[in-house]
Formats: structure tokens, C-alpha cells, sequence
């Protein structure tokens, strides 16, 4: 099942969020942040702290030789095709519609 496959490469992340003085959200935010195509990502918290752990995060920088090793524990469950991104932008969603004039 997907979410074991999930949950045990997750649980490998640990020591690679250690090693770089970080939590395992902040390595979730700070990864996500060097994703090409990537301008934001949408966090969720229930506490202040988190906020701010999360908020940490943007400052958090990974280098080239971190990321691929995060990118090696995580394998094919991460869709890494940025293209898609830019062909969601491309094309106006239905919802925006016409002008009212």
C-alpha cells in the first residue's frame, strides 16, 4: 500500500533532517521551496509554534548534495515533472470567466 511505502521513506528523512539542524517540517517546507516551479507552499498548522517553525523554514537553504539524497529516499512517490505546473498556469480556469461588462 502507498501510504506504508509512504510513511517508512518519510521516517528515512530523519536523519537527513538531523544532520541539517532542522525538523522534519521545515526539511518538508525547505524541500518544497527548491522545487523548480515552486514560488510558495501551503502549510497547515494548529498552533503558534508551528506557524513559526514553519515560517523558519523559508530561510532554511539545502544544498545540491542534501536534496538529492532526499530525492533518492523519496524515489517515484514525488511527481518532479514541472511542466504540468506550467501547463495549469497556462490555461484560464473555467471559473474565471468573461468580464461582466
Amino acid at each position: 500500500m502507498l501510504g506504508d511505502v509512504l510513511l517508512e521513506r518519510v521516517q528515512r528523512l530523519r536523519p537527513i533532517a538531523d544532520e541539517a539542524g532542522v525538523s522534519m517540517a521545515q526539511l518538508a517546507v525547505a524541500w518544497t521551496l527548491h522545487r523548480p516551479g515552486v514560488s510558495g507552499t501551503i502549510i497547515g498548522a494548529s498552533r503558534p509554534e508551528q506557524v513559526r517553525e514553519n515560517a523558519e523554514a523559508a530561510e532554511v537553504r539545502l544544498d545540491d548534495a542534501l536534496i538529492e539524497r532526499i530525492d533518492a529516499v523519496l524515489g517515484d512517490l514525488v511527481d518532479r515533472d514541472p511542466t504540468k505546473t506550467a501547463r495549469m498556469m497556462a490555461v484560464e480556469p473555467a471559473w474565471m470567466g468573461s468580464p461582466v461588462d
